[in-house]
């Protein structure tokens, strides 16, 4: 039977991506893997991870990635002074480093390509994917998508989801708050991989099961 992962922010931790996949998820060609967004910046391997994404897409694996707002920071730099010096605090120069180039117009098209066809959500029978969150100000929370890689929700209104959980990276969380968030109203699978080290009780690359309710953890291999 095939199977359906949702993975949290790499943000340029290949290795670990390709170990949480291969090891621990055993992921087959015949399942989907969602992917959260934040695939860039701070981490060293920004570029390994984009290909790695590509090769599985242009391969024929069910491969569905959506926007973070690190991606959104990127193109929306490339013509925003602004923006630019907001993705510079973000942690871009690990990414224009791995990918050898100094401004994100030097981006090859096809990587911009691929940036600009990213989706802001996904809908599956039982859950809104998203990078942030939503906003529940609106009648029709998507509607707002830059609420989408922007937002932090602490709770969620399945009355304005059609009864449907939210699933989300975007803010670092620790593996006990991602296992008590399964079975609640928000999903959470960012476990804070590119921050190994650096804050306590994060530092793992988290993937959740939809089939079978399963989370799969992969501590930050990049820097040990």
């Amino acid at each position: 039977m095939s199977k359906i992962f949702v993975v949290g922010d790499i943000h340029g931790c290949y290795n670990t991506f390709k170990r949480l996949l291969q090891t621990h998820c055993k992921i087959r060609k015949e399942d989907t893997l969602y992917l959260l967004g934040d695939y860039l910046d701070r981490g060293p391997y920004s570029k390994e991870v984009i290909d790695y994404i590509l090769d599985l897409m242009n391969e024929g694996w069910d491969v569905r990635p959506l926007i973070g707002n690190h991606e959104l920071m990127l193109l929306e730099s490339i013509d925003s002074i602004s923006m630019l010096e907001l993705w510079y605090s973000n942690g871009c120069i690990s990414t224009l480093r791995s990918f050898n180039i100094s401004h994100p117009r030097q981006f090859p098209e096809k990587y911009l390509n691929f940036f600009k066809s990213l989706k802001y959500y996904y809908l599956t029978d039982e859950f809104i994917l998203v990078h942030g969150g939503l906003n529940f100000n609106l009648e029709n929370p998507l509607d707002d998508l830059k609420s989408m890689v922007w937002e932090r929700n602490n709770s969620a209104d399945l009355s304005k989801t059609g009864g449907r959980r939210l699933i989300v990276g975007h803010t670092p969380k620790s593996l006990e708050q991602i296992k008590a968030s399964v079975n609640s109203n928000i999903v959470h699978l960012d476990g804070g991989c590119v921050y190994y080290n650096k804050y306590p009780a994060v530092g793992y690359l988290v993937a959740y099961e939809l089939t079978e309710k399963e989370l799969f953890i992969q501590q930050n291999i990049e820097l040990l």
